[in-house]
């Protein structure tokens, strides 16, 4: 991975996905249990539903988070994803998506956070097999 530039870090980590009412104040209960349980967010999707909303986190803290969700009743679901650590600039993300396309692995789903000024983005990536997709990263 030295060899590329853009690419500065992979790794394999964990996303816990929250269910939650999709009414208002129900994603900030969530991020305050977390907040006073001293977890942080590194990364964050929301998608909507009919009735829910399908929170998605990369945290600091992975059993803390889920254990301190699991006792205010969340229901709370842990998959391992790639953290990818990309540079922020364009084509930073594009030598891991082209050795996956290259290896024949798929993503399900993906999402990121950064912000404008720094040199790096977060990535989190969603594959069928986490071993895998690290192993044509290297």
């Amino acid at each position: 991975m030295s060899a590329n530039p853009t690419l500065l870090q992979a790794s394999i980590g964990h996303q816990i996905s929250v269910f939650i009412e999709n009414r208002p104040g129900t994603l900030g209960e969530v991020i305050d249990i977390l907040r006073e349980n001293r977890i942080n967010m590194l990364a964050l999707s929301l998608s909507e539903g009919i009735d829910i909303g399908y929170l998605r986190i990369a945290v600091d803290k992975l059993a803390e988070a889920k254990a301190c969700l699991e006792k205010a009743g969340h229901l709370v679901l842990d998959k391992p994803v790639i953290l990818l650590e990309v540079a922020n600039k364009p084509g930073g993300l594009a030598s891991a998506i082209d050795r996956w396309a290259a290896a024949g692995i798929n993503i399900d789903y993906a999402y990121s956070a950064n912000s404008p000024g720094s040199d790096a983005s977060l990535i989190v990536v969603k594959v069928p097999d986490v071993d895998k997709a690290l192993a044509a990263l290297a």
